[in-house]
């Protein structure tokens, strides 16, 4: 039965009705209010019917100190007493009003005073009566829609909550009320279909069973026979009417303790309803219902024995299923990041099974780098595997991942992507063996005569060279400026990047210049990087780009008047940085590198500073797995430069590790008397002082070494 009146409606008819009887024709009307939650609901009625208003601040007495002279409201917030006799001469001229706000709420029901006088008592008799005077405030002031008697009496029950079945399902024995108000939660819950707490009286048990039964509601919204349940445990028929939907999935999208509630629901110790779902031959039926550890562990059960019959790409749709449906009800949670890593192991199987089936033996170049299909990808799927951590860790011990995920990610990203690894090493030791191996492509140190037209059409232009930023790193830098700046126009393209694949090459490649005055030449037992003849060291290659018309700004650096200038030249270090120093868990940090420089491009081109901008890449990188036995080579006879990955020579022969870059070759920078042995195979490395660069190196010949993603944006 809803509320037939507000709190300022039935004051108004109070103390209007008072005057009305009172025998003097300018009343004094005298309210005493147990508590003094009524003075503003008194106070602005008595303005609206012309009264005077005046309250008691200390004491009684106070109201003594001026006669009224005009129609007045004294106002005392606390209770009438018989000891008092100031006011004999009110009760026979004007009139007494002895109204808390609990009596003053009960009067709001007209239509059902015999339950309306609960709310009185709830007043009454609760220990904290400022929550109960609260409670009643808010939903009886006016501001919103009236309220039930019994929407009103749980509130004040669950101290502001509307839903008995919610606030259970959320909170728990939390807050629970004891003796006869749990008793009166008890009957709510069956009033709003809960029977199974039918006759409780254990606070604990009603939210056991509370949950049990929510858990099956939403069970049976997703398709569970709901026949196959308790009587007491089958949910009521939809109405009909509106949007019906779970108690439980209300509040889960509404809730702020999201992770909290995950731990409850996915308790493997609360397997809600275990042999029932037992009974389905398909558990992915049910993958859109986020709740009961039973279901959890037998999707995860499933989806391991699909993975190894082979079938990866249904596993990657169930597992982003499951991950969608768990990351949109708890957020970023254990469960969710376990669903999550299991799409990247899916997508990582299948795209190594698709590789080792192909057996392709085309242009190495094409194949790593092609921007839309290219095996750059399996890179990206194992960086994002490693990056992803192990959510296994975080699993209570009993889900079935904690003995299984492990096994799984090792076996991907170790043994198979090293396989991977090795094929593509054999792929371009078999292409440069063959001659010219990368005729038609575009070059690196041709960069500046490539994109004469665009660099010298006085545009505005910014370069940003980002050291050993990988094909993967640089594509997934690309989808970040898409993401951020979607006005922009973000381009991808495949450059084949200058050998021996290290910075000192790669950076000094990237300095204008025409298409022949690149060169690369041994001087005294040194491997020297040229242009038009002279050694390129930082020093020539920052004179060359600020000859060329160039702003030339080092990372970290404070210049903004650099940045004013119409063409920039950007270089950013981090990447190649971390990897050599953070031997182990580099990935993680190359990710945050990924997002730092982003943040810095987005900043500098987002707001039209710039008509063209580049992200260029000296060389790319190898990481490897963890767990990898290396096989250290001792340098071939006739090295002069001896490194980790390449040797250099005059008389290096074609016996030497490796493949022997030389001037038949055709690189277009190899001079007559320099020979270059530089390493294919992933795991091989010259004996040399130095860091070991286990896991993270780059220097040799390994598509992940040298075919670069430059990207190019511009202004829409």
């Amino acid at each position: 039965m809803p509320a037939t009146k507000t709190l300022p409606r039935c004051a108004h008819d109070a103390i209007e009705s008072a005057i009305d009887e009172a025998a003097d024709e300018e009343p004094v009307v005298l309210w005493w209010d147990d508590g003094g939650y009524l003075r503003d609901i008194v106070r602005n009625t008595s303005s609206q019917l012309g009264c005077e208003f005046q309250a008691a601040e200390q004491t009684p007495i106070e109201l003594r100190a001026d006669a009224p002279r005009d129609r007045t409201v004294w106002y005392i917030p606390q209770a009438s007493s018989d000891d008092v006799d100031w006011f004999k001469d009110v009760e026979h001229t004007g009139d007494v009003i002895e109204q808390h706000i609990g009596k003053l709420a009960a009067r709001c029901f007209e239509n059902d005073r015999l339950q309306a006088a609960t709310i009185r008592t709830a007043y009454e008799d609760a220990e904290d009566q400022e929550k109960v005077a609260k409670t009643l405030y808010d939903e009886l002031n006016g501001e919103g829609g009236l309220p039930s008697l019994q929407g009103l009496q749980t509130k004040i029950v669950l101290e502001g909550h509307d839903d008995p079945v919610q606030f259970v399902l959320e909170h728990g024995t939390e807050n629970l009320p004891k003796g006869d108000d749990l008793i009166e939660i008890r009957d709510l819950l069956v009033d709003n279909g809960v029977a199974a707490v039918d006759g409780v009286s254990d606070a604990q048990t009603i939210v056991e069973r509370t949950r049990r039964w929510a858990v099956a509601e939403w069970l049976v919204d997703e398709g569970l026979d709901k026949s196959r349940l308790p009587q007491e445990y089958q949910p009521e028929a939809s109405s009909g009417f509106g949007v019906s939907r779970p108690e439980l999935r209300s509040v889960l999208s509404k809730t702020e303790r999201k992770q909290e509630l995950a731990r409850v629901y996915l308790d493997p110790e609360q397997r809600f309803w275990h042999n029932v779902l037992h009974t389905y031959d398909d558990p992915w039926d049910f993958v859109d219902c986020p709740v009961d550890a039973s279901l959890e562990h037998r999707l995860w059960d499933e989806w391991t024995q699909s993975f190894h019959a082979g079938d990866y790409e249904e596993c990657a749709t169930q597992a982003e299923q499951r991950y969608e449906r768990l990351n949109a009800t708890y957020g970023d949670v254990s469960w969710t990041q376990l669903w999550d890593q299991a799409i990247d192991i899916a997508t990582l199987a299948n795209e190594l099974e698709t590789w080792e089936e192909t057996g392709d033996t085309g242009d190495v170049v094409e194949l790593y780098g092609d921007v839309e299909d290219g095996t750059w990808q399996i890179d990206n799927a194992v960086f994002n595997l490693v990056i992803s951590g192990e959510p296994e860790t975080a699993l209570p011990e009993e889900h079935p991942a904690t003995a299984t995920l492990e096994g799984l990610r090792s076996s991907l990203v170790e043994s198979r992507y090293l396989e991977y690894l090795t094929d593509l090493g054999d792929l371009v030791e078999d292409q440069i063996e063959a001659g010219s191996p990368f005729v038609g492509e575009n070059h690196a140190h041709q960069f500046f005569a490539e994109e004469q037209e665009h660099l010298q059409s006085g545009q505005s232009v910014a370069l940003f060279i980002v050291d050993a930023l990988r094909f993967d790193l640089a594509h997934e830098l690309a989808e970040s400026i898409r993401s951020e700046l979607p006005q922009l126009e973000v381009d991808e393209s495949k450059w084949v990047g200058t050998l021996p694949s290290d910075t000192e090459f790669g950076k000094a490649a990237l300095t204008p210049g025409s298409k022949f005055s690149f060169n690369i030449e041994l001087q005294d037992g040194e491997l020297v990087p040229e242009r038009n003849g002279r050694k390129i060291t930082p020093y020539r290659r920052e004179t060359l780009l600020e000859n060329d018309g160039w702003s030339y700004i080092m990372q970290d650096a404070e210049d903004e008047v650099g940045w004013g200038q119409s063409r920039v030249a950007y270089y950013w270090n981090d990447i190649d940085e971390t990897g050599e120093k953070e031997l182990t868990d580099f990935e993680e940090l190359f990710s945050e590198r990924i997002d730092a420089i982003s943040q810095i491009i987005c900043e500098k081109v987002g707001n039209g500073g710039f008509d063209r901008a580049y992200i260029l890449a000296d060389h790319g990188f190898v990481s490897l797995p963890r767990h990898v036995d290396i096989d250290d080579l001792h340098p071939p006879d006739g090295g002069e430069k001896v490194t980790r990955r390449w040797v250099s020579g005059a008389g290096l022969d074609g016996d030497s590790p490796g493949v022997l870059l030389d001037e038949d070759t055709h690189l277009g920078y190899l001079d007559n008397d320099t020979r270059i042995s530089i390493l294919t195979d992933p795991i091989q490395r010259f004996r040399n002082q130095g860091l070991p660069d286990a896991r993270f190196y780059h220097g040799g010949i390994l598509p992940q070494e040298f075919v670069l993603n430059f990207v190019t944006i511009t202004q829409e």
